[in-house]
């Protein structure tokens, strides 16, 4: 019992360092969306742990990636692109930790194809989520910090951002499958010893 908390509190340390360490790799797509809109893919590692380890492990990665970003790197200071990181990660997260969740007992037998089959409906429900969440965290957070109070201009500004959450959402999605077979033996390795 000992051996698999300290498992787990070394594998929760490792995923937040790393999440964090992705952050520095965020870049936009400006062909498509403003410069200021940036994809990073540091939500990877937190939803491998709510894959395999748990949703609750995930939201701790998620947190405690948003706090290390917010005393290292943010240059914001109200800490808005954290608090909207946080709810979209975890907005992402859930659906496809909760879905791993119910399936856990199978998982580790499942072929790609199958994990593949089963978590398709979850992405699609996590990239829906997510920006639903980011449209909520934008209009009634995120824009009236920055001064659009009127109701108009935080639907405009709702409706500009909903493109790019949709198309983040796909693409971390598509990361997230590509690179699921190679990192599924990781874990059943680290937690079954």
């Amino acid at each position: 019992m000992k051996n698999h908390r300290l498992r787990l509190l070394t594998l929760l340390s490792m995923m937040v360092a790393l999440s964090f360490l992705l952050q520095y790799f965020e870049f936009p797509i400006p062909a498509l969306f403003p410069a200021y809109l940036k994809i990073d893919p540091s939500d990877i590692p937190a939803l491998f742990v709510g894959i395999f380890v748990g949703p609750g492990s995930a939201v701790i990665v998620e947190f405690l990636k948003n706090i290390l970003h917010a005393l290292f790197i943010s240059k914001d200071p109200n800490f808005s692109g954290e608090i909207a990181n946080f709810f979209a990660g975890v907005a992402f997260i859930l659906p496809v930790a909760l879905t791993a969740n119910m399936l856990r007992s199978k998982l580790e037998s499942y072929t790609f194809k199958q994990t593949l089959l089963r978590f398709l409906p979850a992405f699609a429900l996590a990239i829906v989520s997510m920006t639903v969440m980011m449209a909520l965290v934008n209009y009634f957070f995120s824009f009236p910090l920055y001064g659009m109070t009127e109701h108009s201009v935080k639907v405009a500004g709702v409706i500009a951002v909903t493109p790019f959450n949709l198309f983040k959402g796909a693409l971390l999605s598509v990361v997230a499958l590509a690179i699921y077979p190679n990192v599924k033996p990781l874990f059943i390795r680290y937690f079954s010893h």
